[in-house]
C-alpha cells in the first residue's frame, strides 16, 4: 500500500511538473506586449482660416471700384446683381427695394430667402451699410417700377444729380446726367 501511495505521488508530481513546463512554454511562445504608445504633444501648428467662397454675386462684383476699369462697370456690376437677385427673389413684395439701404439690406440677406449675396465686409458697403461707389459716395437707387432700379453715381465731385454724375437704367444702358 505504501508503494502505490508512493507511485501515486510520483505521477501527481510529474502532471504537476510537466503542466509547469507548458506553462513556461505558452508564456515564451507568446509575442512580447506592443510598445506603449507614444504621447504626441500638440506642437504649434499656425491654423489659417479657410477664406470663404465667393458668392456668385460677389464673383460678378470681382474688381468693383478697380481704377484700371471704367467707373460706369461698377454700376454695370451692381445691375447684373439686382438683376440675379431679382431673378432668385420671386416675391419680392415682402421686401420692396425703396432705395439703397433697403438694397443693400436684401443684398446682405434681409430678403424673403434669407439669402445672402454679397457678406457684410464686401467692399460695395460702406461704413453705414449702404452701397456706395468707388469715390466712397452712396449709390442713388431709384426704383423706376417693381424690380426695376435705376442707379447713379455721384461721380468724382461726389455731388449727386451734377453733370459729372455717371447713370444706369433699370436696363442697363448709360444715360446721360441729369
Amino acid at each position: 500500500m505504501k508503494r502505490i501511495r508512493v507511485l501515486l505521488f510520483l505521477v501527481l508530481l510529474a502532471a504537476v511538473g510537466a503542466l509547469l513546463w507548458l506553462a513556461w512554454r505558452e508564456d515564451a511562445a507568446m509575442p512580447a506586449s506592443p510598445p506603449p504608445p507614444v504621447a504626441i504633444r500638440p506642437t504649434n501648428r499656425i491654423e489659417f482660416p479657410v477664406p470663404p467662397q465667393p458668392s456668385a454675386a460677389e464673383s460678378i462684383l470681382d474688381g468693383y471700384g478697380d481704377p484700371a476699369s471704367p467707373p460706369i462697370e461698377d454700376l454695370r456690376k451692381i445691375h447684373r446683381v439686382v438683376t440675379g437677385y431679382f431673378s432668385v427673389v420671386k416675391d419680392g413684395s415682402r421686401h420692396p427695394i425703396g432705395g439703397n439701404p433697403d438694397l443693400a439690406a436684401a443684398l446682405r440677406g434681409d430678403n424673403p430667402n434669407r439669402e445672402i449675396f454679397v457678406r457684410e465686409d464686401h467692399p460695395i458697403f460702406g461704413k453705414d451699410g449702404s452701397i456706395i461707389d468707388r469715390w466712397g459716395s452712396a449709390v442713388v437707387v431709384h426704383p423706376e417700377a417693381y424690380r426695376q432700379l435705376a442707379l447713379r453715381s455721384s461721380g468724382p465731385d461726389r455731388s449727386p444729380y451734377t453733370a459729372d454724375d455717371l447713370v444706369l437704367s433699370p436696363s442697363g444702358v448709360q444715360q446721360p446726367a441729369r
